[in-house]
């Protein structure tokens, strides 16, 4: 079982879904932003554009889920209670992983890396939730994933062989 999915047994009611849902959204959201927003200022338009898309799609789910979490009163979740097992939500990339002299094959690798940990942790629920209204929202939620997962395997095709990383002898003390 990986990482994420430890505490995925555990989530067993709508609430606690929409709220692990909300805050998976609201942060691949966020990420994903400053991502793109980080290589347009570095100029690397394409490898902006995936991430640009991605924010794009995340924030359709985010508009979706937060009209279903009006009908609910979410729990509150500190966010070291959340039921994954990392400091970020598994669709959050990690920031640390990406350099302004990122490819874009280097950017779809990176982003299918967390739309799989994603789909992971949605399917998790499913598969474990005693609930079922928790096991079919959890399996929706990890089939939009799956759609995310298809378009970045398709871009990931177009892809020809990873780019070299440039040198750059003076490199930015910071990517903000």
């Amino acid at each position: 079982m990986s990482n994420e999915l430890q505490g995925a047994d555990a989530i067993n009611t709508l609430p606690e879904l929409l709220a692990h849902a909300l805050a998976m959204e609201t942060e691949a959201t966020e990420r994903y932003g400053e991502l793109a927003d980080q290589m347009e200022t570095h100029r690397k338009a394409k490898v902006a554009a995936i991430f640009r898309r991605l924010e794009k799609e995340e924030q359709a789910h985010l508009v979706e889920l937060t009209h279903m979490c009006s009908k609910y009163e979410l729990p509150h979740y500190a966010p070291w209670d959340y039921k994954w097992n990392t400091g970020e939500s598994p669709e959050a990339i990690d920031i640390g992983k990406v350099s302004y002299r990122m490819s874009v094959r280097g950017a779809v690798e990176l982003a299918l890396v967390h739309e799989r940990r994603a789909c992971d942790f949605y399917a998790g629920i499913a598969q474990r939730a005693t609930d079922d209204e928790v096991r079919i929202l959890a399996s929706q939620f990890a089939a939009e994933e799956r759609e995310h997962i298809g378009w970045l395997e398709s871009c990931l095709a177009d892809c020809g062989p990873d780019d070299a990383a440039i040198d750059d002898p003076d490199p930015p003390l910071s990517q903000e």
